[in-house]
């Protein structure tokens, strides 16, 4: 079942990235609260597979494909969303990409493919959907930005900017757009085992690390992640925008 979480009855939720890692539990705990969830992957068949389990869980679920770096691909997942819901109550940016490698061996195209996925996309999705909550008279915006950005990571350079610009973004939109009822805020996860992880050569001497630099000793999970992200975007949430909330066992703390 499907755990309970402050009530978004009658809310539409897009959520990027919502196929696996993070966005698993984002989804899921999105749906827990009442809310349909978009979910919007560039494989197709992974945003059904998420779909589907939030269905069979008793949730609202749909998959739409969608590159989030392409903003033609953006403008067609909206209005794909907006035709079968009504509109879009609620944006979560999650989708990234990760890639681990010194910061001389980065080439151009690898730095502009991080940025346009983990920033640009960020700003496409909230422009297409902004009217829509405009119209709806308030909106959510919620962006996932990262521990590294706070305590500096080596071979993540390119990561780590784009989610240093997450976190300006965040900031400068909700100057923005609060007129219009929308709040924009920032979710700052630490490290979870999710498939990203699979980066690293050393499995459990990563786990074991991790561990080392939180004050809560046991590994995070995306339901985790997806609680905070579900508080955020309930009515009990609606006084705070412009924040960076980290979520990382007591990591980084700021």
């Amino acid at each position: 079942m499907l755990r309970p979480s402050p009530s978004l009855e009658g809310r539409v939720a897009v959520v990027t990235g919502g196929g696996g890692g993070l966005g698993e539990g984002i989804c899921g705990s999105l749906a827990a609260a009442g809310a349909a969830v978009a979910v919007i992957e560039a494989d197709l068949a992974k945003a059904e597979a998420r779909a589907g389990q939030l269905v069979e869980a008793g949730g609202r679920g749909i998959a739409f494909e969608g590159d989030v770096a392409s903003k033609a691909s953006v403008d067609a997942m909206t209005s794909a969303v907006v035709s079968e819901f009504g509109g879009i109550d609620i944006l979560v940016n999650n989708a990234a990409i990760y890639p681990s490698r010194p910061w001389t061996e980065i080439d151009e195209d690898e730095w502009d493919r991080v940025l346009a996925t983990n920033l640009k996309g960020y700003f496409l999705c909230a422009r297409a959907a902004y009217p829509s909550m405009v119209e709806r008279g308030s909106g959510r915006i919620i962006n996932l930005a990262s521990v590294t950005f706070l305590v500096g990571f080596a071979n993540l350079l390119d990561y780590v900017s784009s989610k240093g610009g997450v976190v300006g973004f965040t900031r400068a939109l909700a100057r923005e757009v609060g007129s219009e009822g929308v709040t924009v805020n920032a979710v700052s996860p630490g490290a979870f085992p999710t498939d990203a992880e699979k980066i690293h050569p050393d499995p459990e001497g990563y786990n074991q690390w991790v561990l080392d630099q939180q004050s809560l000793k046991r590994r995070g999970t995306s339901m985790d992640v997806g609680n905070l992200v579900a508080f955020l975007a309930s009515d009990n949430a609606s006084f705070i925008t412009g924040q960076l909330i980290g979520i990382d066992g007591g990591w980084a703390m700021h």
